[in-house]
């Protein structure tokens, strides 16, 4: 298995936005998630290369830049995109020498302590009907009324995941953001046909510091996100020193 790679991509925000509309999807809304555009992309730009999880990062202070996990460095994604992709594709990074960055993940010791965050979707299927909905609503549907606390609810959450299997000690965890967003996904139709369908799920944005314990495993971790719909832009963890 390849090394870990930190992947940073700077889109053209125009030609992003011309790709997404020629692919059909709204992302003129202003609550609009771009999570299913910028998937879209990267899937016609490097294919089984693409980063997953990323997190599309948006600051009035500087360029939009795209960070993900990848088993693959700077080097393919370039030839990748430079070989194959649609002109539409690569006008989103037309430079790929300069709009594709990467460096290799370092070998965490066990009893590292990090800072953390991360972008997540704390969802759930519901035991009946199978039906994805948000946690905290889950979680509201048995309990007796104002008992729960959507904060405590995705915290829990999010430390059950990063403490699965004894891969890290959650020393402390934070519910720093918090909004409902509409997503584009799709679905199989009868006909066999994919429909696109907009749907409303949470946003939560965690931060808190972790221990790591399972080196090795932590690193899986990071390649497999944490929570659902890490092709859509959740579940990457960003670490930095502790404070």
């Amino acid at each position: 298995m390849n090394n870990l790679h930190m992947v940073e991509l700077c889109p053209d925000i125009a030609a992003l936005m011309r790709f997404i509309y020629n692919q059909g999807l709204d992302a003129g809304a202003s609550e609009a998630d771009l999570g299913y555009g910028v998937h879209a992309w990267m899937a016609a730009a490097f294919g089984e290369l693409a980063p997953k999880p990323w997190r599309l990062l948006l600051d009035r202070r500087r360029p939009p830049r795209i960070l993900g996990y990848a088993r693959h460095g700077a080097t393919e994604l370039q030839q990748r995109i430079r070989e194959f992709a649609e002109p539409g594709v690569f006008a989103v990074c037309p430079d790929p020498d300069a709009g594709i960055a990467s460096r290799a993940m370092p070998k965490w010791q066990a009893g590292r302590r990090l800072a953390f965050e991360v972008l997540c979707c704390p969802v759930g299927r519901k035991a009946r009907s199978g039906i994805e909905k948000d946690l905290f609503l889950i979680k509201a549907d048995g309990a007796a009324e104002d008992t729960l606390q959507r904060d405590a609810v995705y915290c829990d959450w999010a430390r059950e995941r990063l403490e699965r299997r004894d891969v890290t000690t959650v020393n402390s965890v934070r519910l720093s953001g918090f909004r409902l967003i509409r997503q584009t996904r799709q679905a199989q139709a009868t006909d066999g046909k994919r429909n696109r369908s907009n749907l409303i799920r949470p946003q939560a944005l965690l931060q808190g510091q972790l221990t790591v314990n399972k080196p090795e495993t932590f690193a899986e971790l990071l390649a497999r996100g944490v929570g659902r719909h890490s092709s859509f832009g959740y579940g990457m963890l960003l670490l930095k020193p502790p404070s």
